[in-house]
């Protein structure tokens, strides 16, 4: 494999394309007060995920660029109340986004066939066929994050009440790919108002559909002894706005 597939679902194997010819809703969950987040495991073969790792470590890794975010020092000296606390999101990361034409990464993942595959329409089908409404179909954010030994991203909630277009709501699709060196790392998020669920997101190449926003975070990623120098966990995102935006938010 010396580049990606040009259309994702060429990506999945037989079982997830079955499974993801008729998914879950998440409007079905949120009517149950389930938190609407969607996970499919066991979707993209091992030795497919091997060689997308591969591409992703010869080509992208090189151009990504470090977002370290640590705990702001007046978040803690500048309390004057016991019990209020107040965080905002911290991350350590790798990472670059593929949407705008200046990104440096951007010829690198045109060349090995990432930003055509990222773009292509059967993943807007699939981002489409978990939920309801109308997503836009011209355009949707590309991102790339790599998560290595104690990388995380801190509680946030996805919330954009400054953007009219997502401030009621919008669909996250993360496809996750982790080596071998990689020993843990978990999603967690909440259900009914608590961080109560959490999620291994490493061990298998998985697929995860996120409406959002809601509260979650990523536990720091923990390497496998003698590979804290090489363990990677793999995320190519996706976010799709509603079009037209949805007219009030569920939370």
């Amino acid at each position: 494999m010396d580049r990606f597939q040009a259309e994702f679902a060429d990506l999945l194997n037989r079982r997830g394309r079955r499974l993801l010819a008729d998914p879950p809703q998440l409007e079905s969950l949120m009517v149950h007060r389930g938190t609407p987040i969607l996970f499919f495991e066991d979707v993209i073969d091992a030795g497919v995920a091997r060689e997308c790792i591969r591409l992703l470590d010869e080509t992208v890794y090189p151009r990504l660029r470090r977002m370290y975010t640590p705990i702001p020092t007046e978040a803690l000296t500048g309390m004057k109340e016991n019990y209020r606390e107040e965080l905002p999101k911290t991350v350590r990361v790798r990472t670059v986004t593929l949407n705008s034409g200046r990104s440096k990464a951007l010829d690198a993942a045109r060349e090995v066939g990432l930003t055509q595959m990222m773009t292509s329409p059967s993943l807007l089908r699939l981002a489409q066929s978990v939920t309801r409404s109308p997503l836009r179909s011209d355009k949707w954010g590309q991102q790339v994050i790599c998560y290595e030994q104690g990388d995380y991203s801190g509680p946030h909630n996805d919330h954009h009440p400054q953007r009219a277009e997502a401030r009621n709501g919008f669909i996250d699709l993360h496809i996750m790919f982790a080596n071998e060196g990689v020993d843990q790392q978990l999603l967690v998020y909440e259900e009914q108002r608590y961080l109560s669920r959490a999620r291994e997101v490493s061990r298998k190449p998985a697929i995860a559909i996120y409406r959002l926003p809601f509260w979650h975070y990523t536990t720091p990623l923990q390497a496998r002894p003698g590979h804290e120098r090489t363990a990677r966990r793999w995320l190519l995102l996706g976010s799709f706005d509603y079009d037209p935006p949805l007219k009030k938010l569920q939370y």
